[in-house]
């Protein structure tokens, strides 16, 4: 394919594809061969407010750049923030024959679209999974209850007897505190014994009280 059918090959698909995607969609083809990279064709050019003969390319300001680097690498889905801070999304593609070197744009404007993501967050956002805060919140209680009955009992869980400890699950269990999740093993660890040995001082009392003695603390 000769320059002058390839350039025509790709304005009509720059011009399919800022059809397609409307307004915030620029595409343009770049003369590479010439000093500055002139466009030859673009379409919706207010993207980035550039019209045919620009010679204002992707590269920007970059400044003094070997063109080698470049100049036959394509950039897709690259970020880009415009002059006035729009943020766009740019893909550039070379299409190089015998006699020509274009670059193929396109350029798509998402600032109203990262906007949108931004407020779309900060409405879906959550200081966190209720279940989980419920059973934080619950450990808490359980914790709390359980200093509490070590307090009154005046014994860190290292010098009790079993007297002590069936003492304080006694206190817990008419607090109802082993309605919490997974209180057992919570209770368990603060006094140093298995969750079986509370287990057994649970149904201890709970036989006590079958036979008439009520629970007390």
């Amino acid at each position: 394919m000769n320059r002058d059918d390839m350039l025509a090959f790709l304005k009509n698909e720059a011009k399919g594809i800022a059809t397609m995607f409307g307004p915030n969609c620029e595409t343009l083809v770049h003369d590479m061969t010439r000093p500055g990279h002139p466009i030859l064709a673009i379409y919706n050019g207010t993207v980035t407010g550039r019209e045919v003969g620009s010679t204002a390319d992707i590269f920007g300001d970059i400044g003094d750049y070997d063109e080698s680097i470049y100049r036959n690498r394509d950039y897709v889905n690259q970020l880009v923030i415009s002059r006035d801070g729009r943020t766009i999304k740019s893909s550039t593609f070379n299409i190089v024959g015998d006699d020509f070197h274009f670059a193929f744009g396109i350029n798509m404007d998402i600032t109203s679209l990262v906007r949108a993501g931004q407020m779309i967050s900060e409405l879906t956002a959550t200081s966190g999974e209720l279940q989980q805060t419920l059973m934080q919140d619950a450990r808490s209680q359980l914790e709390e209850l359980l200093r509490e009955c070590i307090s009154t009992v005046g014994k860190e869980p290292e010098a009790m007897k079993k007297t002590d400890r069936m003492r304080i699950i006694r206190m817990l269990y008419k607090r109802r505190a082993f309605t919490y999740q997974k209180s057992v093993a919570i209770v368990a660890e603060r006094l140093n014994v298995s969750r079986y040995t509370v287990y057994k001082y649970m149904h201890e009392l709970e036989e006590l009280e079958k036979a008439g003695e009520h629970l007390q603390d």
